[in-house]
């Protein structure tokens, strides 16, 4: 019996040719192109199998390397399910950054340097610290947040320093260095020379080395350049190595593989090009698609076959990923039976979403598996308050509670505090900046040296003032006493459009590079929460209870059906029911993505496309896309991506819309704009406003700007049937 038969018949697994040929291809480099749902993880795991049963090698020869501690517990479990009846071996499964570590404490001890981990939980009270004195706290974050205050004389915020942490990870990761570092985009000013002040204090800090998990890496990957003897050490260690999601290894991380696996590279790269969605944090596809470059003579094997989704999923997913161009070219099919088509429903605004979410999810059986997929964290929250408020359990994978933490949520609830007591010059100090009644500091000092029995509106109108503030303080009184009279919703309303608080974030961003989308978001999910409340009082307990409702959530990971989590934090993952939501052009793709794409810069659109595969991918049986109009006031367009799936799952003629009958000119002239030649940055020609270039498109409109023109939105549909758009002919 042969050692394939033996696998069926004692572990229940039956691999298909394409998989066997992985498994006896022991000699040289290999790299495994998985689709999604290819069973690489089982596949890997029979490799390790096979090396050890039937090649003999022993197991501490084997270096079995994945990206996440999941993944790498993920493969052990699957490992002991499969031969721990077989075999007394164990081949030990370890994250990169373990290795690396493992490689520096080595190199430390040898050269005879101290050290310490600058990594880790911090609270509040302790990044508060100030910098001198005793015990102050070695940390990433404050050691950063000190230096951020000293180069740029202010306060850092809590979306400014994830942007500079995740600005260090991605340098150096992609070893960047130079003057290279400030090509990097980062919204933290001057990122690069905070980095640099980070790097110089890490390496002279009273004799001993600060490492952060980065430091890893990028230090491992230098010792093992420079020092023969540790090199040499773990190359005739490790006879074989396997690395599987590579498609998420960074390019130091490649590089590292790449020095151990020499000279023999008997290396087994499991990965899927289509599926890496991690270059914000430093990963590179193009170390894939480099593979038979960087070593000659290599073997590349993809296995297509899919084992999780029904015929329309795969066909559709298929055919979408084929968007990408720097991509292995590869047709995945299944053999699955068919279910039913993939659904795209479009809803007039966000509330309606939501609502119709919740009601799809109720009809769900109670064996079913579902998700609800989105792009940013940010979609979590109202979802989860409508859930609760369905009486629906969740089980959320990315616990996020920073929303709750966040300084526009603490501004609102400052707003209705002081709306309750508007004596109170505490509150007024932290927010009189972002309302339109023009309150200095001074003015401010002054109230705070008042014995604070009056309203502090009161007392300044009694001041020497400008006739405007006169009026604006009168004003903003009035406001702040119908505020504490509202419901939660309309305060809010009359917060950021009647008192100036949208006003003052934008002025903010503008000056200080904040994404003032972003804080919009957590204005409209604040308002969104509030619906239905009766009091200010409600809201703020309203609030409390939500965090505490998505912290615990993690402990209904076997008590609950439903699943909320991200595109990033579902891979890997698998559901019977897939609702992918919040489709619309600035989330995915983000604002960056279209204009890193008009600008010729395709990687990131890319990415973003990766991306979207990875959410459809996640469907076994049911996959909707779900998009709207309007959020809150504001016209949204239908993301691109939604739009290519209704060109792939509702081919032309498919519509079933009514339409006004209309004599049809003639489309025949080649020279006419097809719906499929639509693309961002796409030169054209309309029949009455001239030369111009596609700057957005989605749903049923499309943006251009004309070179005489402006900037006009046109309906699609009708630009299109009436022939009124032409390829721009290329200049001779």
């Amino acid at each position: 019996m042969d050692f394939f038969e033996r696998m069926k018949h004692q572990t229940g697994v039956c691999l298909n040719d394409v998989q066997q040929q992985a498994v006896m291809h022991t000699d040289g480099p290999l790299l495994v192109l998985a689709s999604p749902g290819a069973g690489k993880t089982t596949t890997l795991n029979m490799k390790i199998g096979y090396l050890l049963m039937e090649e003999k090698i022993s197991p501490d020869r084997i270096m079995a390397i994945t990206f996440s501690k999941s993944s790498a517990q993920d493969m052990s479990d699957r490992f002991d399910e499969f031969f721990s009846e077989l075999m007394n071996d164990k081949v030990h499964f370890s994250t990169i950054h373990s290795f690396a570590f493992k490689v520096v404490r080595e190199w430390l001890r040898k050269t005879k340097q101290d050290f310490q981990l600058i990594e880790g939980n911090l609270n509040g009270e302790e990044l508060k610290k100030g910098w001198d004195g005793p015990d102050i706290p070695l940390h990433k974050k404050f050691i950063l947040k000190k230096l951020y205050e000293d180069t740029n004389r202010s306060q850092i915020t809590d979306d400014e320093m994830d942007e500079l942490m995740t600005y260090i990870s991605f340098v150096k990761n992609r070893m960047v260095e130079g003057k290279e570092l400030e090509q990097v985009r980062c919204n933290v000013k001057q990122a690069s020379s905070i980095y640099l002040e980070y790097e110089r204090f890490k390496e002279n800090h009273q004799g001993k080395l600060l490492l952060d998990f980065d430091d890893m890496l990028t230090y491992c990957h230098q010792i093992l350049l420079d020092d023969k003897e540790i090199l040499s050490k773990y190359q005739r260690q490790f006879e074989y190595i396997l690395t599987d999601e590579s498609q998420d290894n960074s390019i130091v991380q490649h590089e590292i593989v790449e020095q151990l696996a020499k000279p023999q590279n008997n290396l087994c790269v499991v990965a899927d090009d289509d599926q890496s969605i991690f270059m914000w944090r430093g990963s590179d596809v193009t170390k894939l698609l480099q593979f038979e470059k960087t070593y000659p003579g290599g073997t590349v094997i993809t296995m297509s076959q899919n084992y999780r989704s029904s015929q329309e999923i795969v066909k559709a997913s298929n055919q979408f990923i084929k968007r990408n161009k720097n991509r292995y070219a590869k047709e995945m099919f299944t053999e699955n039976p068919s279910h039913k088509p993939v659904e795209i429903t479009s809803l007039r605004n966000y509330e309606e979403q939501l609502s119709y979410v919740i009601e799809e999810i109720s009809k769900a059986g109670p064996e079913e598996e579902v998700a609800i997929l989105y792009r940013n964290n940010s979609s979590a929250v109202p979802l989860a308050d409508k859930l609760d408020k369905a009486g629906i359990r969740f089980y959320m994978k990315d616990i996020d509670a920073k929303f709750f933490k966040h300084w526009i949520v603490e501004d609102i609830l400052n707003f209705m505090r002081f709306s309750y007591n508007d004596r109170r010059v505490d509150i007024l100090e932290r927010i009189h900046t972002k309302f339109n009644a023009y309150i200095s500091k001074k003015q401010v000092a002054f109230l705070r040296m008042r014995d604070g029995q009056a309203s502090v509106f009161d007392t300044l109108a009694n001041l020497d003032l400008p006739d405007y503030q006169h009026k604006n303080i009168k004003q903003a009184k009035k406001r702040f006493k119908e505020i504490n009279e509202m419901e939660p919703a309309k305060a809010i309303r009359t917060i950021r459009e009647n008192l100036g608080y949208a006003h003052a974030l934008n002025k903010m961003s503008e000056k200080f590079g904040f994404n003032a989308e972003h804080l919009m978001s957590i204005l409209d999910t604040l308002e969104e929460i509030a619906e239905g409340l009766g009091s200010l009082k409600g809201f703020a307990d309203r609030l409390k209870d939500l965090e505490s409702l998505i912290q615990t959530s993690k402990f209904n990971r076997h008590k609950s059906s439903l699943t909320l989590t991200t595109f990033h934090s579902a891979k890997g993952l698998e559901y019977d029911r897939v609702y992918m939501v919040d489709l619309i052009n600035g989330i995915i793709p983000s604002k960056d993505d279209m204009e890193t794409y008009r600008n010729k810069n395709t990687a990131p659109m890319e990415e973003a496309v990766r991306l979207f595969y990875v959410g459809m991918t996640r469907a076994r049986k049911k996959l909707e896309l779900l998009t709207y109009h309007y959020k809150g006031k504001e016209r949204v367009s239908e993301s691109i991506f939604v739009m290519n799936m209704r060109r792939i799952v509702q081919p032309a003629g498919g519509s079933t819309g009514k339409k006004r009958k209309r004599s049809s000119p003639d489309l025949s002239d080649e020279s006419l704009l097809t719906l499929e030649e639509i693309e961002l940055g796409k030169e054209v020609v309309h029949r009455t406003f001239g030369p111009g270039v596609v700057k957005e498109y989605g749903g049923d409109q499309i943006g251009i700007q004309f070179a005489e023109a402006g900037y006009k939105e046109l309906l699609l549909e009708v630009c299109i049937a009436n022939g009124l758009l032409q390829k721009q002919t290329e200049k001779v």
